[in-house]
């Protein structure tokens, strides 16, 4: 059994909701836990209850939160995947969607699908810049094709990489001024990591400080 938990993204400065992530969770031995292959499931079953969760969202804020959906690579190439979203942002109403990427596509995939999504008013994200996507040929290839990148400060800690945490941060922070590129901090825990988003002029925040994933139950 699947469904979708949800996650807020709040204006970094005015700390009021800007959005929602989606992220997916599997049922297993009493426990909602993160699926090992998010492709297990396929993007014609997730359309109905990413359906259904984005719609509760929007009645309960009329001013129309962003919703964030996590896709990797093979899912982002994939035609019919493609054709699921499309058929979702057309189903619900001025639905502001940002596809979030996992994984770093190719420049021959960039140029067959991004038009594709772009027409559609789907915008991309580039995901966990600085761990599991560095910086390096490939990911500076895809930049100018983002519309905004996340960096994940609990990626950081979770690596036991503290000690490179604020040089990764003042970097990539550097690189979204530079691409123009919205900028997500991920990995809020605590006041302090409050003040290190404004500090650095981020979009938006995210983390356990606001929520963790859970169930929405407007």
């Amino acid at each position: 059994m699947y469904r979708f938990f949800v996650q807020p993204q709040v204006d970094a400065i005015t700390q009021k909701l800007a959005g929602y992530e989606l992220l997916l969770r599997s049922y297993s031995h009493d426990y909602w836990v993160t699926p090992k292959d998010f492709t297990a499931l396929p993007m014609e079953q997730q359309v109905s209850p990413s359906y259904q969760e984005i719609t509760n969202i929007l009645q309960n804020h009329p001013d129309n939160p962003e919703i964030s959906l996590n896709l990797n690579r093979q899912q982002f190439t994939d035609s019919r995947t493609i054709g699921h979203l499309i058929h979702l942002k057309k189903s619900v109403k001025n639905l502001k969607l940002i596809i979030e990427l996992t994984e770093t596509p190719s420049l021959d995939e960039l140029h067959r699908y991004v038009a594709l999504y772009r027409s559609f008013g789907i915008k991309l994200s580039l995901d966990d810049v600085g761990t599991d996507n560095p910086w390096c040929p490939s990911v500076q290839d895809v930049l100018p094709f983002m519309d905004s990148i996340k960096f994940a400060m609990q990626n950081f800690r979770l690596q036991h990489r503290q000690g490179e945490l604020m040089g990764s941060l003042d970097a990539w922070r550097q690189i979204a001024d530079i691409y123009h590129l919205g900028f997500t901090l991920e990995g809020i825990e605590d006041k302090a990591d409050v003040a290190l988003a404004q500090k650095y002029n981020v979009k938006v925040a995210q983390g356990y400080y606001y929520s963790k994933p859970v169930p929405y139950c407007g």
